[in-house]
């Protein structure tokens, strides 16, 4: 149900790889200061549907709006729609040869064309809300991975998103690097920041979500609150999906 707050509307979008079916019929709206975690098994279409709404990937049919406006095709519409949809990967994808607080101004200079000085206050301001302040004049691979996805996170944020994408965001990271980003996405779901997560961490779910996309084969199976998600999955698959996460 799309409503005029709805920021990301998500149409009937299929995705074809060759014969490949990898997205069908997706309808999904977010709206503003919601979080929705997509969660499901691995090739369900999770990553790709992430991808699609910030045009990582293209859609074979359907539409994506964000904020009312379609998705451009190219240029520098792109840019734009890119600036305004923050985007965490799995890889950090943070610039080698640049310092941590280089890597975090460098958008807000190049694109938003934000002064210098102004840029590096709010970066630092950021590196200090994601608690790696201390490290700004280091690079990248002088971090831990959990650091470095933070930095990731503050990167995406200083560009003032009005929605963030997070895909697998810690399924690179060690065990007890994991907390120390989700905490952060935590408290950036609490500040009420609109949040699509990919994510295999049910913890987080079940915490920050206000509502779980589950998917299989390409497909939205079912949507729910995180309790009756959890508690009471109507689809088979949700369940077979559910027992398999318990019993390890």
């Amino acid at each position: 149900m799309s409503t005029a707050e709805s920021l990301v509307v998500v149409e009937g979008v299929q995705k074809h790889y060759g014969e490949f079916h990898a997205l069908k019929d997706i309808n999904l709206t977010v709206d503003k200061g919601e979080v929705v975690v997509i969660i499901g098994p691995s090739g369900s279409g999770k990553s790709t549907l992430c991808r699609t709404i910030n045009r990582l990937e293209t859609i074979t049919s359907g539409s994506i709006r964000i904020d009312g406006k379609p998705l451009p095709a190219e240029g520098k519409g792109l840019a734009n729609l890119r600036a305004e949809v923050g985007m965490v990967f799995q890889s950090f994808n943070l610039f080698a040869h640049l310092t941590i607080l280089e890597n975090v101004t460098l958008g807000p200079i190049k694109v938003r064309g934000v002064k210098k000085a102004d840029a590096e206050k709010e970066a630092m301001a950021l590196l200090e809300r994601v608690g790696v302040a201390q490290q700004a004049s280091k690079l990248p691979a002088q971090l831990s991975g959990g650091q470095q996805q933070r930095v990731a996170i503050a990167r995406a944020l200083a560009m003032h998103p009005k929605v963030m994408l997070f895909d697998e965001p810690t399924s690179a990271l060690d065990p007890e690097m994991i907390n120390e980003v989700l905490d952060v996405m935590v408290g950036l779901a609490k500040e009420g920041m609109t949040m699509i997560v990919v994510t295999h961490e049910m913890g987080f779910a079940r915490k920050a979500a206000n509502r779980v996309v589950f998917m299989a084969d390409g497909q939205i199976v079912e949507e729910a609150t995180p309790e009756e998600f959890f508690t009471h999955p109507k689809s088979d698959r949700a369940k077979d999906f559910l027992s398999k996460l318990l019993t390890h």
